[in-house]
């Protein structure tokens, strides 16, 4: 309706414009040289009208012969670009059906249309020289993709994939701190990197990529202040292994300051303490620890801790030594049979006896029915009852232990990466909440878990 206006508005215009000058007679004389010429205004301006729409089309006749060829060439561009585009969607496609040929083909077809310098033809060409074994030209690919202003994060993200498919895991952490580098947003980038430092023992760049996964929200604060102390043990595993006592103490004391109640800082760096002459500071440290993580590991450290005894009160010093470990943590079944056990080295059995029922209460165990069974043993050599409590101890709950999260395999003490290469993943639990694996399901997971597990980040 709008349109119909303007053009009768238009129209309307021309007609006024036409009367007004049809209303209006007179001539024009053009006098040059010898010639004078004389034209009515009407004809004049018709004349000029009919020159001016003569010009605009003789211009417009010259400048598409001359544009002629750059429109063919514009032509010939889209065209070839939407060839480009159908060979690289058939052949993206072939990539995630598998279908090497096609993949090839299609590579090669989106390359001609779209030009080498296009970040997805380059992507498609280097997927495709994979598939097809040619690793070589794969990387030349990917390289050349992180030279393309749009792909490449795409060209390193390549690298990166193809070198954990070789198991290049030097050559990946280099190209995953590059991406860092150039996107440090990336989560699964900062992952990848830091199972990749975590793998190669660089303790002090996985500490570093810690902080910013922690940072960034990716790794929960509970899970990194493990992951870091676990580091930290290791470094000190490390030092112990090369005798660098300076480094060994410097790494537990740090270590301690992120978990005062972990048990294996505290039975290590308490040790080194009583090793030193420095009994109440080991004292200290096991009674923080004790108050919250009553373990079997401590009460060794406690026994090494014990004030010298006078002669002749040896037992009962050692009893009311012990008695002093259950106060700190009265509801803990381990401090009761810690006392237990002395008692019974005393002689004290009335009173083991009363801990033991105690014991019971709380929590039945096998070590608990082994104890009852030396206490029978001692008091009434009664072998029948004996038999009775150690069949018990046979069918009773067992006990918390070093055992492996993932696996269910069972250690006879903490350490920073299992045997199996697993980090951090030696809890202190109940053996029955854990299924225990087999060795050939563990033999595959150490093979190829942390392969599959970078390729679902990077996917």
């Amino acid at each position: 309706m709008i349109r119909a206006l303007w053009a009768l508005a238009k129209i309307s215009i021309v007609v006024a414009v036409v009367v007004w000058i049809a209303e209006r007679p007179g001539t024009i004389t053009i006098d040059w040289m010898e010639y004078k010429l004389s034209f009515h205004v009407g004809f004049f301006l018709l004349v000029l009208l009919g020159l001016i729409i003569l010009g605009i089309t003789i211009f417009s006749l010259i400048k598409y012969v001359l544009d002629m060829p750059k429109n063919i060439q514009r032509y010939n561009d889209i065209r070839d670009k939407d060839k480009g585009l159908k060979a690289l969607t058939i052949g993206l496609s072939a990539v995630a059906s598998g279908d090497t040929k096609s993949a090839i083909y299609q590579a090669s077809r989106a390359s001609r249309f779209l030009g080498k310098e296009e970040a997805l033809p380059l992507l498609l060409s280097a997927q495709a020289a994979r598939m097809d074994g040619r690793e070589h030209d794969a990387a030349t690919q990917f390289a050349n993709l992180i030279e393309s202003k749009d792909g490449s994060f795409l060209g390193l993200r390549g690298l990166l994939q193809a070198a954990l498919d070789c198991g290049d895991y030097h050559g990946a952490r280099e190209i995953g701190h590059e991406i860092l580098k150039k996107h440090p947003k990336q989560d699964w980038v900062l992952q990848v990197v830091y199972d990749l430092d975590i793998r190669l023992r660089n303790w002090d760049s996985a500490v570093k990529v810690l902080y910013r996964a922690e940072r960034q929200g990716i790794i929960p604060v509970n899970k990194a202040n493990s992951d870091r102390v676990a580091m930290i043990l290791a470094q000190a595993d490390e030092a112990k292994e090369t005798e660098d006592e300076t480094v060994l103490f410097r790494m537990l004391q740090k270590a301690y300051k992120y978990d005062s109640g972990f048990v294996p800082t505290v039975t290590r760096l308490a040790g080194m303490y009583l090793d030193r002459g420095k009994t109440k500071a080991a004292i200290s440290m096991i009674k923080k620890a004790w108050s919250v993580s009553p373990h079997p590991d401590l009460v060794a450290l406690w026994d090494r801790a014990a004030p010298v005894a006078k002669e002749g009160d040896e037992d009962m010093s050692r009893v009311r030594w012990f008695e002093k470990l259950l106060d700190i943590n009265p509801d803990s079944v381990e401090g009761r049979q810690a006392l237990i056990r002395v008692l019974i080295e005393a002689g004290l059995f009335g009173e083991a006896r009363k801990h033991l029922d105690a014991a019971e209460e709380i929590r039945p165990n096998v070590t608990l029915y082994k104890l009852w069974a030396k206490l029978e043993d001692r008091t009434t050599h009664n072998d029948e009852a004996v038999r009775e409590w150690l069949n018990k101890a046979a069918d009773a709950p067992r006990e918390r232990v070093w055992l492996c999260g993932e696996t269910g395999r069972i250690y006879d003490h903490w350490m920073p990466i299992s045997d199996q290469g697993l980090f951090n993943t030696i809890i202190w639990d109940f053996p029955q909440a854990r299924p225990v694996v087999s060795n050939d399901w563990l033999e595959r997971r150490n093979a190829s878990s942390f392969l599959l597990e970078a390729k679902k980040k990077i996917a």
